[in-house]
């Protein structure tokens, strides 16, 4: 009989100790991610023996990409909310965000947010760093957990313009006059933006039959853009040409911290058959830019 109750006993005693170190910090969710800022909720789970006060740190100073360990994010822009108050995260030593002067013992709930401020648009790919959670009862004992914060920037890629579609006028003095080109009268300039490594295409699916010889010429290039093409290319239905690549436009991980690119393309028509008649007029034709990731 003894030794029943003895085991009983020990068992009560683990449960005891496990109960007293337990913490366990979970996400709820999915976190946010807007131009500058991320928000993440979290469930913290504690056993409470009388007085509690909850601490956190992180075991590192940088929120690191995982896809490229070059990008970095200081921890300190990462803060945890708690019951209104906001609350800085640092490498350098526990930080209390809560305290509970309540009495009893028991399993116990507390959501908090996790805020990462003062970013701007950030480089593709995920994102994480350890943080360290403690609880310090009412006789001065330390129990901890850890969570991973993490979060996935996705590929973005945009392209704007603000010259619309190539414009060529052919006018009385070109519609017999074979292999004189005219060029068009607004210069296409595209602005592009893009998280990751990217390439730029020129799509003519949609275009038809053409009346002549088209032709695209990159007359200028600026910013992250690492190669385009450089030489005169004729325009022939249902391709796709190759127009730059280039490396992320995002330099930094700061609010404005965009890296201005663009590039500037003259569109031209020639007549290539003196013998034919080319329809003075205005020719536009609706190409299609696609941008996506390199």
């Amino acid at each position: 009989m003894k030794i029943i109750i003895t085991a009983v006993l020990f068992f009560f005693l683990c449960l005891h100790v496990q109960a007293n170190t337990y913490f366990r910090a979970e996400q709820t969710g999915i976190p946010i991610i807007t131009s500058n800022s991320v928000v993440a909720n979290l469930n913290l789970s504690y056993f409470q023996s009388g007085h509690s006060k909850l601490f956190v740190r992180s075991a590192d100073g940088f929120i690191v990409n995982n896809e490229n360990p070059a990008v970095k994010i200081p921890v300190n822009n990462l803060y945890i909310l708690c019951d209104g108050q906001s609350y800085q995260i640092s490498d350098k030593g526990w930080h209390m965000f809560f305290s509970d002067p309540g009495e009893g013992a028991g399993v116990l709930n507390k959501n908090v947010n996790l805020r990462l401020e003062n970013i701007g648009e950030l480089p593709s790919g995920m994102y994480s760093v350890l943080l360290k959670f403690m609880n310090r009862d009412g006789n001065m004992r330390d129990y901890e957990g850890e969570y991973m914060f993490s979060f996935s920037v996705e590929e973005k890629q945009t392209i704007s313009s603000f010259s619309g579609e190539p414009l060529i006028r052919v006018g009385d003095d070109d519609i017999f006059n074979s292999y004189s080109t005219v060029k068009n009268q607004n210069d296409i300039r595209l602005d592009l933006s893009s998280n990751t490594k990217w390439k730029l295409c020129l799509d003519t699916s949609n275009i038809g039959k053409l009346d002549g010889e088209y032709y695209f010429y990159i007359k200028n290039v600026n910013g992250s853009v690492v190669d385009y093409e450089h030489n005169r290319t004729r325009i022939l239905p249902n391709r796709r040409y190759f127009l730059a690549r280039g490396t992320g436009t995002i330099d930094g991980i700061e609010s404005g911290n965009g890296i201005p690119t663009n590039l500037i393309i003259e569109y031209s028509f020639r007549n290539p058959d003196s013998k034919s008649y080319i329809k003075e007029g205005v020719r536009q034709n609706p190409f299609t830019y696609i941008i996506e990731k390199e």
